[in-house]
């Protein structure tokens, strides 16, 4: 039995916690959070034990899973892989390539796995995708949420369009050569729109779209390769794929229309890193993979041309 403490009982991390009750191999051994009002009566709900220390959380976990978007990931990351203890993370994880950085040489001097929560890597759409990818040339993604004042102290780059920044480095594997990106903001002082243009070294194209005050949520990714466009919907569940049905006929297409099943992102995502923990494996989303996501982004951010609406 592998005993995980929890860092932070807000909404987030309940799910976490729901999440590894449903996984045999854990056992909660306590949650710490100093943020959150109410964090003991929470805890006694949910029938967790709490700690006021963090440092006495873990004296008591193999694994700490730092759960909550509100506390800050870095010194608590570092304390725990001093400690020797595998961490699986919550994004936003840190907030600079250099932080990325520290932790994976800390991690590996002290020899533990560290694995991040990008839910779209576990989500079915994305997953059924990736039989039908063969050298795509060219990728567009589009990531918009409908208008919510809450989210406005969040920079869109590093909350929206991180997501399909990691799926999109995991894919094509290659150097960012050089990087457009335009932003506008309409109702806050930084961008509530940005669209950046990638171009990668081997060639590939990859063409990003984020928006927090669309008038409805949307979340997909296209693929276009040789002979083939491959489209998932992450919110719908579903992928298209449009290719030539016979080479030898130029006008002729095949199209098929797959669903996916539900299935929870968290709880699969915990699920790999347990067995990632048990197997002695790589985590599928590594510290590493954080830390050029982070590059990126910042990147990014630092080609905005802002553009007056």
């Amino acid at each position: 039995m592998i005993r995980i403490g929890v860092a932070g009982i807000d909404k987030t991390s309940l799910n976490h916690l729901k999440a590894i009750q449903s996984i045999a191999g854990f056992q909660i051994s306590g949650v710490y959070d100093l943020l959150t009002e109410n964090s003991r009566e929470l805890c006694n709900k949910m029938g967790v034990t709490y700690f006021e220390n963090f440092g006495e959380l873990l004296k008591h976990a193999d694994v700490i899973d730092i759960a909550s978007p509100h506390l800050n990931h870095f010194p608590l990351a570092v304390e725990a892989i001093k400690k020797s203890k595998h961490l699986f993370m919550e994004s936003p994880v840190v907030s600079s390539p250099t932080e990325a950085l520290q932790l994976i040489n800390l991690s590996e001097e002290a020899d533990v796995k560290v694995q991040v929560n990008y839910p779209e890597r576990f989500n079915p759409a994305y997953k059924a995708t990736l039989p039908y990818l063969s050298h795509p040339m060219y990728i567009e993604a589009q990531r918009h949420i409908a208008f919510d004042d809450h989210r406005k102290e969040i920079p869109i780059v590093m909350d929206l369009m991180m997501h399909d920044i990691d799926m999109v480095l995991s894919i094509v594997k290659a150097n960012i050569r050089t990087v457009h990106a335009t932003g506008i903001s309409v109702f806050n002082g930084t961008p509530d729109i940005v669209n950046a243009n990638l171009e990668f070294d081997n060639g590939v194209i990859a063409n990003l779209t984020a928006n927090r005050i669309a008038a409805k949520n949307i979340r997909r990714i296209k693929f276009y390769q040789h002979r083939a466009r491959v489209q998932a919907d992450f919110l719908k569940l579903r992928i298209k794929i449009l290719r030539k049905q016979n080479k030898k006929v130029d006008d002729q297409f095949l199209i098929n229309n797959l669903e996916t099943p539900k299935e929870d992102k968290l709880l699969l995502a915990l699920g790999a890193f347990y067995r990632s923990l048990t197997q002695n494996k790589k985590p599928l989303v590594t510290l590493e993979s954080t830390y050029q996501n982070l590059k990126a982004a910042f990147l990014i951010n630092e080609k905005v041309q802002m553009l007056t609406p």
